[in-house]
């Protein structure tokens, strides 16, 4: 009777285990499609996207704090980056970018700092991508 009792416990608290352990890796792949998604959109922005300037108004790290190694090693951390712009009409616009930045570049994305190249869809004015070509968001290794 024991026996049974014990392997029923054990069954309960395996399948608990099972449980949170999808819970956690459901919420760990949402955070990275959310703040991989820019990093895409640059990918498509790259060859018709209409070149902006804007600066720094805020960056807050992921509420999720979720962050990920990088090509090289490196930590990369995702971000919540406000940005304002002016955009082709000349009107000054502000937008927020997530996505993922190296952490020993944070500090280059504070509150007005130089300037961050953007690339804006010509299409759909709303969809907004950061230059990676002007603006880098990692430290690359040697010899990439």
């Amino acid at each position: 009777m024991l026996d049974i009792v014990l392997w029923g416990v054990f069954g309960i608290v395996s399948l608990g285990v099972i449980a949170l352990a999808g819970i956690v890796l459901s919420v760990s792949l949402m955070s990275h499609r959310a703040y991989a998604e820019e990093g895409r959109m640059w990918q498509q922005l790259q060859a018709d996207g209409r070149p902006l300037q804007g600066v720094a108004v805020s960056l807050v790290r992921s509420p999720s704090g979720y962050s990920r190694r990088g090509p090289v090693g490196q930590r990369l951390t995702a971000v919540q980056l406000g940005v304002a712009y002016v955009d082709a009409d000349g009107i000054g616009q502000q937008a927020t970018l997530r996505t993922l930045i190296d952490e020993d570049l944070l500090a280059h994305f504070s509150a007005g700092r130089p300037e961050i190249h953007l690339l804006q869809d010509p299409q759909d004015p709303s969809r907004l991508a950061i230059d990676r070509r002007h603006t880098p968001l990692v430290i690359r290794g040697a010899g990439r």
